[in-house]
């Protein structure tokens, strides 16, 4: 037996045995083309058909190598153990069975270590293996393997299993034409893995960044139903106090006491259809869209966060015109987007030493469309931020998460309108919003 090596990549590569001359296959095969059409078919296929393009192409390339089996072994990062995910062989071929996973260190200590540093290991007989791997030989002889390549799979530079050649009806030698081409052949499948696996890492960080997005919306959204609440749980309360301090005079009047029980009856109900309101938001199935008039939504806002306003000394003045059309819409999300942009301004102004003054107003531009703005005595937006304004998380306040504006540009983009912002002449900003009128309604000209 004559031993020799290869130098892959800084390593020794380790081959065993001398040459053994023995039948090829009369089919002549243009291995040069057909390793053409393997790189050309993992460009086009798809992620999801990455895994049956492996295993067809294991079968056609161990027919061109005139050999019995390939497969491919990948190791589990959890655990280190290395299973079969890809195999073909022919018929009276043992195959591992797909899936299952071996302890490859108990059974090819030797040839495991190799494939973990990164080096490819080529056996035209077992006799070539040398004495530290007795329990490999051993383990080799069980399976009928007599000739064997193994070369080592890297994804993104990284070792992360191997590919497999074996001869089991006769031993062959490995020209060193035939270990490059399968070089290529590992290269190509290591590619293919890769991809595979990127794919599976953007989903998985999709798929987290889909519910980080939903926790932030939620808290965006429960901050502006505490706003909402707040209102009306208030006023029960203080009704509920007023009546209790009736109730106890000598003389209760009892029309302030049957006024105070209605209010609390009043704002109760409000409370509960905000409740009902928010569920529905939540509720699974298409968005149900109705008309809505624009004055009395705006009228609920302003009754919403009239009290925040007073609590804070803002001048929150409504401004609405008695002649708009509706629109066609969610009642419910349009309130939200409109709350957002209120409390924007209301942070606004709060952050700054002049006049804490709030506008919401709302007229016609133009005949097709409504034309909603909130505009602020606060600080100002300064040009370097008004292109990321309404971006996902994008937010500069120090305890902001940066979800408002983009829920309020996904709610009005929804209803076909459409979004801006633009700095005041004197100080602050005005974020406005244009939504088209409701057809049919004989207000569209």
């Amino acid at each position: 037996m004559v031993g020799h090596s290869e130098e892959e990549n800084g390593r020794a590569v380790v081959a065993t045995a001398s040459p053994i001359e023995v039948p090829r296959s009369l089919e002549v095969v243009d291995f040069e083309n057909l390793l053409g059409d393997l790189s050309a078919a993992f460009v086009r296929v798809s992620v999801e058909d990455i895994d049956d393009e492996i295993e067809r192409w294991l079968q056609r390339i161990v027919l061109a190598m005139d050999v019995d089996r390939g497969n491919v072994v990948q190791v589990d990062p959890v655990d280190g153990v290395y299973y079969t995910t890809h195999q073909w062989g022919r018929e009276g071929v043992i195959t591992p069975d797909k899936g299952r996973k071996v302890n490859s260190l108990q059974l090819f200590p030797w040839l495991t270590g190799k494939i973990i540093s990164g080096e490819m290991v080529v056996l035209s007989r077992l006799e070539g293996l040398p004495p530290e791997a007795s329990v490999d030989l051993t383990s080799a002889r069980s399976v009928g393997t007599k000739s064997n390549i193994t070369i080592p799979l890297r994804v993104g530079g990284v070792v992360v299993g191997a590919i497999l050649f074996g001869a089991i009806f006769s031993e062959r030698a490995w020209s060193q034409t035939e270990v490059q081409r399968l070089k290529l052949v590992a290269d190509i499948f290591g590619n293919a893995l890769e991809r595979k696996r990127v794919e599976a890492e953007i989903r998985r960080l999709s798929e987290e960044l889909r519910q980080v997005s939903q926790v932030v919306t939620m808290g965006e959204l429960t901050a502006s139903l505490a706003h909402e609440l707040n209102q009306p749980l208030g006023a029960i309360l203080n009704n509920a106090r007023a009546a209790r301090r009736l109730l106890a005079s000598k003389t209760p009047d009892l029309t302030e006491i049957d006024s105070a029980l209605d209010d609390i009856i009043r704002d109760d109900a409000r409370a509960v259809e905000i409740v009902r309101d928010v569920r529905a938001m939540f509720q699974r199935g298409e968005a149900k869209t109705s008309s809505v008039d624009v004055k009395e939504l705006l009228l609920d806002v302003n009754r919403i966060v009239s009290a925040d306003a007073r609590m804070k000394n803002i001048s929150l003045l409504i401004d609405v015109s008695d002649s708009l059309p509706p629109v066609q819409g969610d009642k419910v999300h349009l309130t939200q987007a409109v709350l957002n942009l209120v409390f924007n301004a209301f942070d606004s102004v709060c952050e700054s030493d002049g006049p804490r003054e709030v506008g919401l107003l709302a007229d016609r531009h133009e005949p097709s469309h409504v034309h909603v703005s909130v505009r602020d005595s606060g600080k100002g937006i300064d040009s370097n931020v008004m292109p990321h304004l309404f971006e996902p998380f994008f937010t500069t306040k120090s305890t902001g998460m940066g979800m408002g504006l983009a829920i309020v540009k996904s709610i009005i983009e929804n209803h076909g309108g459409r979004l801006w912002v633009t700095r005041n002449p004197d100080r602050g900003a005005t974020l406005e919003f244009a939504l088209p009128v409701e057809a049919n309604t004989g207000h569209s000209g």
